[in-house]
């Protein structure tokens, strides 16, 4: 990974970041249908002409070494900056996907050193706003968990720096209404929700893991926001206990940090934008 400290805009009014997430790349590199669909979607999210991409895991299929050496070269020839973090799937051998789901093996496997944990980037127009990226990913489970370690670096971090901060993990933190899924979240949620309470500066979470695009406002109290992003490959439908696949398109989410410090964010997908 490049040293991203500090990113100079490419815009003079935003800061213009775009999470892409759940690529499943598996198959043939570079040729199977994971890998097409998901040049299709980064050459679209190119002509934004974005600052930083954000990759919020589920990257890989069962951790294949040399599909992340594909993949990140293939971010790399953007030459726009890049992020990665660990999804399930990235620390997760499956063996037995013909099978119900019940009955296959997940067996743990080492993630991919260039995948983050706890690592903070100053972004926006004048560098005053910092993400913060977390490892939700636990090895040989389809569930996601945040060490102690790491919330506790969330907790410091957050505490030591009155920045707005976008924080960035795999799982989702909250129910998207899909019961399905919502057994697979993040399971220490209120650990992590707790932490952002005391933090006011906390102003976004971004996720991935559901492949579907959800914006919530999960906490009564507090006016942080919940943002889900689509995948580059299959989309899941929302608001249905069953698993089920949707129709619409793959894509992306688009954030951005206008030059008065106001976050705006809208998915872009690859036949229309909404």
């Amino acid at each position: 990974m490049k040293s991203l400290n500090p990113i100079t805009p490419t815009h003079q009014t935003a800061f213009v970041m775009v999470q892409l997430s759940d690529f499943h790349l598996t198959g043939r590199i570079g040729q199977s249908p994971s890998y097409q669909r998901f040049l299709q979607v980064l050459q679209m999210a190119t002509t934004l002409q974005p600052d930083l991409f954000i990759c919020t895991g589920d990257l890989v299929n069962d951790g294949n070494s040399d599909a992340y050496d594909w993949l990140f070269e293939m971010l790399q020839r953007t030459g726009t900056p890049y992020l990665a973090i660990a999804g399930n799937h990235d620390v997760t051998h499956e063996i037995g996907t013909g099978l119900p789901y019940e009955k296959r093996l997940h067996i743990p496997i080492t993630p991919d050193v260039r995948l983050l944990n706890c690592h903070r980037q100053l972004v926006g127009t004048h560098h005053d706003w910092q993400l913060l990226l977390l490892d939700s990913s636990v090895g040989g489970e389809t569930h996601g968990k945040l060490s102690a370690a790491t919330l506790s670096w969330l907790d410091t971090t957050l505490a030591n720096s009155p920045l707005p901060a976008i924080i960035a993990l795999h799982h989702h933190p909250s129910p998207v209404g899909s019961a399905w899924i919502d057994a697979y979240q993040l399971a220490n949620a209120a650990d992590f929700w707790q932490i952002i309470q005391k933090h006011r500066h906390a102003h976004t979470i971004i996720c991935g893991h559901v492949h579907q695009a959800q914006h919530l406002q999960p906490l009564a109290h507090h006016p942080v926001q919940l943002l889900s992003c689509p995948s580059t490959d299959r989309q899941f439908a929302p608001l249905i206990d069953e698993f089920t696949l949707d129709n619409q398109p793959a894509g992306c989410r688009v954030i951005q940090i206008d030059n008065t410090g106001v976050l705006s964010s809208y998915i872009k997908r690859m036949q229309n934008t909404h």
